[in-house]
């Protein structure tokens, strides 16, 4: 081939590169200017930053002293919604919580005796307000310590529990306590510490 030949060929091979580069590159990014869908984009992030979050401290399974489940917690709202689903897995179920107030407790020293052979069934400082028990039937003592904040001798309260077949058995200890119901808690829960709370922290009604 002389070279006369070989510039127009070049030109063609050239022509088609060209062509298949252009072809390869991605197509511009378009920014909408529609106001409607702005403004649901707009809705949707207000929804999301709106939903409410809910922390858990750390909900806590362990066996009792003679080898039956129990989960303790409950200092979040999210630790005692996960908690109160599980209710009916267990048979005792006690409450920790301060009066005149009725705010919830933590760090009670709880210890839980078996009344038909004195056999010490729990011996636990709690993690939270709530502690449930899987126990078999039967009577049991709960015993509750707790050392008021300024206080230098603690408060001991007892109290029986009668532990059925089936069902859960409800035991609240109240101890004498400073600590305040948050505002938005204190009309709902009406004194009631086993009250199922929502996803938003008030009790369901």
């Amino acid at each position: 081939m002389n070279s006369s030949a070989r510039i127009p060929a070049l030109a063609v091979l050239l022509t088609a590169i060209f062509a298949l580069g252009a072809q390869a590159q991605p197509a511009a990014t378009k920014e909408s200017t529609d106001p409607g869908k702005a403004a649901a984009v707009e809705r949707a992030a207000a929804a999301l930053k709106a939903r409410p979050v809910q922390p858990t401290a750390g909900l806590v399974r362990a066996k009792t002293a003679t080898g039956e489940d129990l989960l303790s917690g409950g200092v979040t709202v999210g630790d005692r919604v996960a908690m109160h689903a599980e209710q009916g897995r267990y048979s005792l179920w006690v409450a920790t919580v301060g009066k005149p107030s009725g705010a919830y407790l933590a760090d009670v020293d709880l210890h839980i005796v078996r009344v038909k052979d004195r056999a010490t069934v729990l011996e636990r400082k709690l993690e939270g307000p709530w502690l449930m028990v899987a126990l078999p039937a039967g009577s049991y003592d709960i015993t509750g310590t707790f050392l008021k904040q300024g206080a230098s001798t603690p408060q001991i309260l007892k109290t029986r529990a009668s532990v059925g077949k089936s069902g859960v058995r409800q035991a609240v200890l109240r101890f004498d306590s400073d600590a305040k119901v948050d505002p938005d808690m204190q009309s709902p829960l009406k004194g009631n510490p086993f009250a199922k709370p929502t996803a938003s922290g008030s009790p369901a009604k």
